[in-house]
Formats: C-alpha cells, sequence, structure tokens
C-alpha cells in the first residue's frame, strides 16, 4: 500500500464528516503524518513519517494523517486534524471538529466581532503604555471551545546586553461572537533571565 491510498481513504473518511464543500479548506501535511510499528522486546514502537510515493511496510499497527484546516474568508480560523486509521483501515477514533465555527458549518458570513471592535475593547480594559502593543490575534482556545482575540501589551521594556528587547506583557483574551473579556493576565516577552 502506497502513501497516496492512505492519504485518500483519510480523505473519504473525512469528507464523510465534513462534506464536499468543506473538504477544500483542508490539505494532508506529509511531515506530520506517520504509521507505527509493533512493539520491540523493550517495549518501543516505532514510528515512520508517509513520505509521498513510498510504500508503508506491511507490518503497520497504526497511521494517523494530519490534515491542516485554514478558512480564507476570516485570518485567524485555522487548526488541524489528525485521521487515525487503525489496521483494519478504519477510523479509530471520532475525527475532532469542534475549531470549525457555526458560521463555516451554515456556509454564511462571519458573527465574530470586528478587529476595530476588538481594539477599542482593548483600549478600554488594558493599560495605556509608550511600549505598544500588538494587534489582536485570533485564536481557537481548546479549554474553553470557541474562538478568542488576544491582545498582547506592552507593559515594561528593557535591553539586554545582546541589545534584544524583554520586559512584562498584559494579556487580554476577548470572546470573538461576544466581545466579553474573558481574562487579563501578565506574562514576559523576549529572553527571561532568572538570577
Amino acid at each position: 500500500m502506497k502513501t497516496e491510498e492512505i492519504i485518500d481513504l483519510s480523505a473519504k473518511y473525512l469528507r464523510e464528516v465534513v462534506g464536499e464543500d468543506l473538504l477544500k479548506y483542508f490539505k494532508p501535511t506529509e511531515n506530520i503524518s506517520y504509521y507505527k510499528l509493533p512493539a520491540n522486546r523493550f517495549g518501543f514502537e516505532n514510528t515512520k513519517k508517509l513520505k509521498k510515493n513510498r510504500r508503508i511496510r506491511k507490518n503497520w499497527t497504526k497511521i494517523w494523517v494530519f490534515w491542516n484546516f485554514n478558512y480564507p474568508k476570516v485570518n485567524g480560523v485555522r487548526s488541524g486534524l489528525w485521521v487515525k486509521l487503525n489496521k483494519q483501515l478504519e477510523l479509530n477514533e471520532p475525527i475532532e471538529l469542534d475549531y470549525i465555527p457555526k458560521f463555516v458549518w451554515e456556509k454564511r458570513a462571519s458573527d465574530f466581532i470586528s478587529i476595530n471592535k476588538v481594539k477599542l475593547i482593548g483600549d478600554k480594559n488594558l493599560t495605556k503604555t509608550e511600549f505598544g502593543r500588538e494587534n489582536p490575534k485570533l485564536k481557537f482556545d481548546d479549554k474553553k471551545s470557541e474562538y478568542i482575540y488576544e491582545i498582547w501589551n506592552k507593559k515594561t521594556e528593557e535591553i539586554d546586553l545582546d541589545g534584544k528587547k524583554h520586559g512584562v506583557l498584559e494579556i487580554i483574551k476577548i470572546s470573538a461572537l461576544t466581545g466579553k473579556v474573558i481574562e487579563i493576565t501578565n506574562g514576559y516577552y523576549g529572553k527571561i533571565i532568572i538570577r
């Protein structure tokens, strides 16, 4: 069996779950996808990457194919999933799709708040400093199972001996759907030197 046959099979399973329309937003990733061989006498399971135009060994025990998801109409709506196959070439576990927003499934415009509104929420809630703040980034929060905007606001700035900047950050997380502030925490950026 060749790598391409495995990719095609995993695409078939993915298509069954997401449909033909959404499948176009997924791409298989060979440099991450792999298969496992039986454990040796020490219990170690060797893994082999799925590479183009290669036959896979006959004694494999499981195959995991990684698919990248990227929805081009909304910057930040992206993720990935594993299609996990057992020895019988059946799905080993359900395909996780929590990160696909409802508006994508329903083929309608995004219902996330605008970047401008996110910036205004940041202005209202973050400390004003001279060190700048990053543009909001949209990401999927696995724990909350929702999309959030995150803004990093630099509260302090120092320059180390190498001329690199570092300091304390204020990080705000905002619900992409409601605009509600989820949390504001502190963190660090740059090289951290513990004395």
